[in-house]
């Protein structure tokens, strides 16, 4: 078992918004299948671990001492690289009972995938681990199935309680029965119940010739352990119980289930929804696709995303194929995009009703887009609930990516607020979300965290999340017109005076968790970016004047630049404003088009990330707007509608009537006289055709007006 830490200045291709990458904690062992499962586990006094299913690495439990492989969970450390495999098995290896006069063994724990499932509750004080390939000699010894096992943990890991809701005797074996049942291939540990009544949901899915069933499992009585009903042969294969999550989906004040049964409904998949009793709600399909083997239902979160005050459920569906949104360039054709991957996003508009739908798309070719979610809090502390996606498949190299969703008011983002792809871990990263977790504060500053497991790696990252600040603020000129006429200001010594305003700039930002009290941000001034040519500029001697403003790279020119950037310190809560100078250029002809111009903030993090110490630099709040855009009209004769309306007479004069060609005088003048009696014409242009023969030679101009 090895482990490492990220150094800072590894270079991370990131889609960022506040989660923190430049600091990532990531544990590492090279077999196994270490990272396949994950979760956060408050060990003791409320400190949180990470705990990490490794389910075919071989253990150093001395009770399981002679078998091979049956799985380890690692219990490793959220802020250092270091891990410790737990030994929660108490029994000294294979329990053995008579058979006739010989003692044999009655269970198998060889290869039992110990640590696939490794899940927690939403208090974190809870734990199951389960080995869903562990098997057992039924009664007379002669048949032996993969029934599965579990394990659950409270406070710690120094009293462990096995149960398997599958191992029923006798007469429950058998593939008809319970015997290939898998009890643990998912789990669910509810937060709100009757203290008498505490409970594991623990699914089942090759129970009933892989109808798939779901376990409530009495932790304090583990005969207590009621199941879904038997559906009919229509229902086989189905497997039910693929993925399993839990939460009020009634509004009684309890936590029910619900399972995933990715194979139902004609291969498209399904959910089922349950009371904490088992009693059947609803059954919920994708809406917006019934495409076969696209296994709806594969994976499930489940909270709160619009703080309605009701739950939501969450569908992964990592098989989707996109047979619309790409063509091929040449042929306009459609261009199925094989595993992209979607979520579904049911919303619980009231008790128990899954009535609105949200659909969002993966974006790469195999991801396997919602292969893997988590319900991991409000991680920008806007009031609303988020949720991690994995796409263990993603990205360059097939490395694997994950997605931060952001839920709001009406429901959920379409679009990701951040991207994490598994490469900038290094360039042999496989598989980065195949398994994630989140929803704990491990650095204390008032954000919840999450965890990344990426088993082809042998590796589980702890990635905590930085603080936020949000910039709100405006941009105005000191007029709402400029006259270029108006030559109020000194420019230099050749140009003379020119027109020119100031661009008054307000912010102000608020931080949401542990933020410092000030910060510098970077100003970014883009004068009349609408226009091909600018019409107005900054003055370089204010530049040179003012240390903290530097001509931008952009800049159409660097004599009178158009783009500058402005260093600036803000404290947080208060509002603080800045004056720039601008000109208007006197040659300019367009003068109907308004002079726009935008100020974008930025915040330039350093190469550690951090601040001081341990604190983490905050994350601009990429949800409003990053820019303040505004514009200035230019003083014109056009009336009170500011919509010029000319009426140009042209009238155009020879001055010969006849033309000999051939003669020794070979030009001729035509007079042309443009007039105007009424409101400004801006940018008229002459046209003249010349004729056959001829050749133009130029303009005189015998009115400078």
């Amino acid at each position: 078992m090895t482990a490492w830490l990220v150094l800072s200045s590894l270079l991370v291709v990131v889609v960022a918004f506040n989660i923190d990458t430049k600091n990532a904690v990531i544990h590492s062992s090279p077999s196994g299948y270490f990272g396949y499962s994950l979760d956060f586990y408050n060990e003791e006094k409320g400190m949180p671990v990470l705990v990490v299913g490794a389910p075919e690495s071989d253990t150093t439990n001395p009770n399981l001492r002679g078998i091979r492989r049956p799985g380890a969970v690692y219990v490793c450390s959220v802020n250092k690289p270091t891990c410790r495999e737990v030994h929660v098995d108490k029994k000294r290896g294979n329990e053995h009972r008579l058979n006739g006069s010989t003692l044999s063994p009655i269970e198998d724990k060889a290869y039992q995938f110990f640590g696939a499932t490794v899940k927690s509750n939403n208090k974190h004080d809870k734990l199951v681990m389960c080995a869903p390939k562990y098997k057992y000699f039924f009664s007379k010894f002669e048949v032996i199935e993969p029934v599965g096992s579990c394990f659950f943990a409270e406070n710690g890991f120094e009293k462990t309680q096995e149960f398997s809701p599958c191992r029923q005797e006798p007469a429950r074996h058998g593939r008809h029965r319970f015997g290939y049942g898998q009890c643990g291939f998912s789990a669910a540990l509810p937060d709100r119940y009757t203290k008498a009544d505490e409970r594991a949901f623990i699914g089942a899915p090759g129970v009933w010739y892989w109808q798939g069933a779901v376990f409530s499992q009495n932790i304090r009585n583990l005969t207590d352990r009621p199941n879904t009903e038997y559906g009919g042969k229509e229902y086989d294969h189905d497997m039910m119980g693929y993925a399993t999550a839990s939460g009020d989906l009634d509004g009684d004040g309890v936590d029910d289930v619900v399972a995933g049964v990715p194979r139902g409904n004609e291969l498209a998949g399904k959910l089922v929804l349950y009371t904490s009793k088992l009693k059947m709600l609803v059954n919920l399909t994708d809406p917006s696709s019934s495409q076969q083997g696209q296994y709806c239902g594969s994976s499930l979160a489940v909270t709160d995303l619009n703080k309605d005050g009701r739950d939501d459920i969450i569908m992964g569906c990592p098989f989707y194929t996109d047979y619309v949104t790409v063509k091929d360039v040449k042929t306009q054709e459609r261009k199925p995009q094989y595993d992209v991957g979607k979520v579904v996003v049911f919303f619980q508009t009231a008790p128990g009703v899954f009535d609105r739908t949200s659909v969002i798309l993966g974006e790469d070719q195999w991801g396997r887009f919602g292969f893997s979610l988590a319900a991991v809090g409000d991680l920008n502390q806007d009031g609303y609930n988020d949720f991690i996606v994995g796409a263990p498949y993603a990205g360059k190299n097939q490395a694997g990516a994950v997605y931060i969703m952001h839920g709001t008011k009406d429901g959920v983002r379409q679009k990701y607020t951040q991207k994490i792809e598994g490469g900038a871990f290094g360039p042999t990263m496989k598989s980065f979300g195949f398994a994630v977790a989140g929803g704990v504060d491990i650095d204390g500053n008032g954000m919840p965290d999450v965890a990344v497991g990426a088993w082809k790696s042998g590796i589980a990252a702890v990635l905590t999340t930085k603080p936020v600040v949000t910039v709100t603020g405006q941009t105005d000129a000191d007029s709402v017109t400029i006259n270029i006429e108006d030559k109020n200001c000194d420019v230099d010594a050749k140009i003379g005076k020119q027109a020119c305003r100031n661009i008054n700039t307000c912010l102000r930002y608020e931080g949401k968790g542990d933020t410092p009290n000030d910060l510098e941000f970077v100003l970014r001034y883009n004068l009349d970016d609408h226009s091909p040519e600018p019409r107005a500029y900054f003055l370089q001697k204010d530049i040179r004047n003012d240390r903290d403003i530097t001509v931008a790279k952009e800049s159409k020119t660097k004599d009178h630049p158009n783009v500058i950037e402005k260093r600036v310190r803000l404290e947080k809560n208060r509002q603080k404003c800045f004056k720039q100078r601008f000109f208007a250029s006197n040659t300019m002809r367009d003068k109907l088009s308004p002079i726009h111009w935008s100020v974008n903030y930025t915040y330039e993090e350093s190469r550690t990330g951090k601040l001081s110490g341990q604190q983490l630099e905050p994350a601009i709040d990429t949800t409003v707007p990053l820019s303040f855009e505004n514009k200035i009209n230019i003083a014109n004769n056009c009336g009170k509608d500011d919509v010029c309306i000319p009426d140009l007479k042209v009238q155009a004069v020879s001055d010969r009537e006849k033309f000999l060609i051939g003669t020794k005088d070979n030009t001729m003048m035509v007079n042309v006289t443009v007039q105007n009696g009424g409101e400004d014409s801006y940018e008229t242009k002459l046209f003249f055709d010349v004729p056959e023969g001829f050749e133009y030679s130029g303009v005189v101009a015998t009115d400078e007006k």
